[in-house]
């Protein structure tokens, strides 16, 4: 592989994976409520038990700055980059990668650079990440594997519920009416990404039995996907509480799953009380299936 795939700690894939698929991963800044940053050791069961101990935590986007320094240390070497970028209907992100991009394409005109905003977080941009590294590392060329890329962006989509919505209206993406309701009634919110990337709430279900259930509903009835590609269940700090989504996933016929744990970054908005999956709409196609081997 002559390029390097360049993604951020929002895809919530593991270091084991990155380091195996040869991701340039830049990491998000977590913050504590007095705005210091979180050391890059604080683990994700330290943030989840602070929360749990009522405390918040917010995150801070990659600058362009940032970007630039990471794109030209690549380039010098005279490699071609992809950048994956977290949603930009979540982060200004994907637009600090572009304009990071054009300078870095000013300074080494010879070199290659792709940036594709994932419309996707958490598992969805996992998904997205997985398989173009995978493809990439599997010997797919540059030009095939940005139109990888976007056949993954266009077939992503990613579902999850929350048990506790104190953290999405902390936030501001839900209001303090909806989330004390939600308290009092054991009303869960089924949360989607649309397809400019933003979070909303898809269903009001009563009950997490009846959550997960419908959450495969939805899957199964947006997708047509055989279930012979990976899907990503994510969970919080109760790895426990997805087995009952992956035995309806499972019956269904997505017996190909690999489970992750949320990342500091999502986990900082959503909290821990959560459960959800990545997945394809469709099968991917054969003209790429060659360069999948799966290696999770």
């Amino acid at each position: 592989m002559d390029f390097k795939i360049v993604s951020d700690s929002s895809c919530d894939l593991t270091k084991e994976v990155v380091e195996e698929l040869n991701i340039e991963l830049i990491k998000l800044k977590n913050t504590d409520e007095d705005n210091n940053d979180l050391p890059d050791d604080f683990s994700n069961k330290e943030l989840y038990k602070s929360m749990r101990d009522g405390k918040f935590f917010k995150t801070s986007q990659i600058t362009a700055y940032e970007y630039e320094n990471k794109l030209e240390e690549i380039a010098k070497k005279g490699k071609d980059i992809i950048v994956l970028t977290l949603s930009s209907g979540l982060s200004g992100t994907y637009q600090n990668a572009y304009m990071a991009a054009r300078e870095v394409s000013e300074k080494y005109p010879d070199v290659k650079i792709e940036v594709i905003d994932s419309l996707a977080a958490s598992v969805g941009f996992g998904i997205i990440t997985y398989y173009t590294a995978l493809a990439a590392k599997n010997n797919m060329d540059f030009d095939k594997t940005i139109k990888f890329a976007k056949f993954l962006v266009e077939n992503t989509e990613h579902i999850f519920t929350v048990f506790d919505l104190k953290y999405l209206y902390k936030g501001g993406r839900v209001s303090k009416t909806k989330a004390k309701i939600s308290s009092v009634l054991n009303i869960i919110p089924i949360l989607e990404v649309d397809d400019e990337g933003k979070l909303y709430v898809s269903e009001v279900i009563r009950g997490k039995n009846k959550a997960f259930k419908k959450m495969v509903d939805i899957i199964t009835e947006k997708s047509t996907a055989t279930g012979v590609d990976l899907v990503f269940p994510v969970y919080g700090d109760d790895e426990k509480i997805v087995d009952t989504l992956i035995n309806k996933l499972e019956e269904k016929g997505f017996k190909n799953h690999k489970s992750f744990e949320i990342g500091r970054t999502i986990a900082c908005h959503v909290g821990p009380d959560m459960c959800g999956v990545g997945y394809l709409t469709r099968d991917i196609p054969d003209e790429y299936r060659e360069y999948i081997k799966w290696n999770l």
